[in-house]
């Protein structure tokens, strides 16, 4: 069950007072963010990810919900800010002032939202969080799959017709795709965005799948893999 929006806000607002002990300090729990194809299995894995680790699940509902939510809250926006250290600048004042709510405060704010939670530690699903957190002490995984094997894997456990399934994941992949691009210029077929890249279309459990997600995840943790001084290298 995905976790309360409040809940969210009010453990960002709890860790942003926290300071950060440098650039190498890790976050308190394992961070892994999960980027899907529609009907790859991504969500099962999210979950199973979540449920192995007991880490909280972050999906990309409520990940809009919450920078929407903050949008009517400054008051949080400005211990967030405050605890990160940034400057404030024009996006900031808009969120106060109420006026002109752009495209531009939104991505600012969600860059936010997923800065805060890369300290708490979850499995944060869909909203470009592999971009996000590039430079931070996080696991990023691409759980991909063909439309055509990924449809008929869906018709096969009961999710509807085959067509339309067909149909519903490449529309959702359009949409997932032209949201990382208009936010973040990234293409989510580039895999140098990514740590892991699984292709689904032979599997039918994920079992094995979460088993070396979360291995990765605990070396990354640990600091055994993927150094952040490596983010800084160029």
């Amino acid at each position: 069950m995905t976790t309360n929006i409040l809940t969210v806000i009010s453990a960002m607002a709890e860790v942003a007072t926290v300071p950060r002990q440098g650039d190498s300090s890790r976050p308190q729990k394992p961070v892994i963010t999960i980027s899907r194809d529609f009907g790859s299995g991504g969500d099962v894995i999210a979950t199973r990810l979540c449920q192995s680790l007991g880490l909280p699940l972050y999906d990309e509902d409520l990940l809009r919900e919450v920078a929407n939510r903050l949008h009517d809250d400054p008051a949080i926006v400005r211990l967030l800010d405050e605890g990160f250290g940034r400057a404030k600048d024009m996006w900031l004042y808009r969120l106060f002032s109420g006026k002109d709510i752009s495209p531009d405060s939104y991505r600012d704010t969600l860059i936010k939202v997923v800065l805060s939670l890369g300290r708490l530690g979850g499995v944060i699903v869909g909203r470009g969080a592999h971009i996000i957190l590039a430079g931070e002490c996080a696991l990023r995984v691409r759980i991909a799959g063909t439309p055509e094997v990924c449809a008929k894997r869906m018709a096969a456990q009961g999710h509807g017709n085959e067509a339309a399934l067909l149909a519903t994941a490449n529309e959702l992949n359009h949409r997932r795709g032209k949201f990382v691009w208009e936010v973040f210029q990234s293409r989510l077929s580039d895999a140098n965005q990514f740590d892991l890249t699984i292709n689904t279309d032979r599997m039918d459990d994920f079992e094995d799948v979460v088993e070396t997600i979360v291995g990765l995840a605990k070396a990354v943790h640990s600091g055994r893999v993927l150094r952040s001084d490596l983010a800084k290298i160029g």
